[in-house]
């Protein structure tokens, strides 16, 4: 990265990603949640959500939202979660409107495209058949492809892929994701999205770097997987998730099927991030094993769970506890990608999780790999931003340890006199950059536009050093000559330098 896209980034990553302002409607009736009884804890998890900052200040009042509050800001129309305590899930609810425009409220039953947490189950599934013995992890997928011939070429040629490679994003293949179709649009099948020949929407699949080498995000490994199934263990993909993960695991409201059950009218309709109806009301996925889960919170919380009881080495987990700790140790040490999870470390506890993100549809869950913890969220919106909110609300009223923490500092009063010789406007000729810093509403900014509306609050931590909140980790700090007179900004990250030069003002 050069140094002006370096520098460029750190001025400009801030997150302009305000909703616009939503009409106000009434809300549907506030549902009961399911297995709760009168827990307080739900109450305050719903009361006590958060801005998801990296940095808070020292001796400021912390503003909290409800669920409702931040639905309307963000403009998501439905909000469905479930949260894991003790090794079960303890209570699980909806908020919102699964469908706006005939007014039907969301409910626990209410269910979601669950986008790339599909990925987790149908990892799950592959799992189940390796310990039974049916499938290795290790052995090179072209001895299981039998209708279907794998792509190789100079990234690949003799070079073993492996299922393993496969479920931890290793096998160096594209593409990373897929958009669906809407309904009524000719569907492709396995093998046309495999070759990217219409009418797939997708590129096709094939490999971009060597298997093995570094971890890479890709949806396309996924439905290699979903191949490699058919030919080796059933024919229909549907029917043999049902068969070896939701029946066993009790997801009753679940089904990888992309046309829901006949009469099945409980489901969230897929909005934009301005709550408008996406056309058809959902898209289809017939990939199917990275997207196409249909699922609630409440049925989603079991394959945690079960997870997790097989962790604790409970005889009701559905795996053996040494095929889930393999499940969710990552395969490369520069990689977080574990088989069908990622792995995250937060205050010394680790968590397997993954997020998602269909069009209209948004998800995410985290579960502890030892205190039995965990929380699914999902939403009908392209705007997923609320659910770390959820999250972290649940986190702290459940007293996960250090789960969400964000670094405190203490900001430094500058008196006007001293900051109003910063004023002005700064520049670098390597790269070429103007920073102008300005007054706007009684208070120092920066932008390197020429637009007034791009101005980024500075917030100062001593007399002559700020951040700004887009980029908190890059610290910048005036330099004063020794006449007292401001002659240079010099920006600062991860032993990264930017100088840059004050322009004086020449007196008559």
């Amino acid at each position: 990265m050069t140094r002006k896209k370096y520098f460029l980034l750190f001025l400009l990553s801030w997150g302009f990603l305000f909703a616009g302002a939503q009409t106000k409607s009434t809300r549907p009736a506030m549902q009961p949640a399911a297995g709760s009884g009168q827990d307080p804890r739900i109450a305050q998890v719903e009361n006590g959500l958060l801005e998801n900052a990296e940095i808070v200040f020292a001796d400021s009042a912390v503003r909290r939202f409800t669920i409702y509050d931040r639905m309307q800001y963000y403009g998501v129309p439905s909000v469905s979660l479930a949260v894991i305590h003790n090794g079960k899930v303890e209570w699980s609810k909806a908020y919102g409107w699964a469908d706006i425009a005939e007014k039907r409220a969301a409910n626990t039953n209410t269910i979601y495209q669950a986008a790339s947490l599909s990925k987790s189950v149908n990892a799950f599934c592959i799992m189940r058949l390796a310990q039974d013995g049916k499938l290795s992890l290790d052995k090179d997928i072209r001895g299981y492809l039998k209708t279907w011939t794998f792509p190789d070429n100079e990234f690949s040629k003799d070079k073993s892929i492996t299922l393993r490679n496969l479920l931890s994003h290793t096998a160096g293949l594209v593409p990373r994701g897929f958009m669906g179709y809407t309904p009524g649009q000719p569907i492709p099948t396995l093998d046309e999205i495999l070759n990217g020949r219409e009418p797939a929407n997708n590129e096709a699949v094939r490999p971009v770097m060597a298997p093995g080498s570094r971890g890479e995000y890709s949806g396309g490994g996924t439905v290699v997987t979903r191949k490699i199934l058919e030919d080796n263990i059933a024919s229909n993909y549907d029917s043999l998730l049902k068969k070896t993960v939701l029946i066993p695991l009790a997801m009753k409201n679940s089904s990888f099927s992309q046309t829901p059950g006949a009469g099945y009218k409980n489901i969230a309709i897929a909005y934009d991030a301005n709550r408008k109806e996406i056309p058809g009301k959902y898209n289809i996925y017939p990939e199917q094993a990275p997207d196409g889960l249909w699922t609630t919170p409440t049925d989603y919380a079991k394959f945690i769970v079960s997870l997790q009881q097989s962790l604790a080495s409970k005889p009701s987990g559905l795996l053996n506890p040494s095929t889930v700790r393999e499940m969710v140790t990552p395969v490369l040490e520069s990689s977080d990608a574990a088989l069908g999870v990622f792995i995250k470390k937060k205050g010394g506890e680790k968590y397997f999780y993954h997020t998602g993100a269909n069009v209209g549809y948004r998800s995410c869950y985290y579960g502890s790999l030892s205190t039995g913890v965990g929380v699914v969220v999902f939403v009908n919106s392209d705007n997923g931003q609320m659910m770390d909110e959820i999250v972290n609300s649940v986190a702290s009223v459940y007293a996960w340890k250090d789960f969400y923490n964000p670094e405190v500092r203490k900001l430094a009063a500058v008196p006007d006199a001293v900051s109003s010789q910063y004023i002005g406007e700064y520049y670098s000729e390597s790269p070429s950059l103007k920073i102008r810093v300005a007054r706007r509403a009684g208070v120092l900014a920066l932008t390197v536009h020429a637009d007034d509306n791009t101005f980024e609050k500075m917030y100062f931590t001593g007399l002559k050093t700020f951040f700004l909140l887009s980029s908190p980790k890059s610290i910048a700090e005036f330099v004063i000559d020794g006449d007292g007179k401001t002659e240079a900004l010099v920006v600062k990250e991860g032993g990264r330098t930017l100088f840059t030069a004050k322009k004086q003002i020449q007196k008559p």
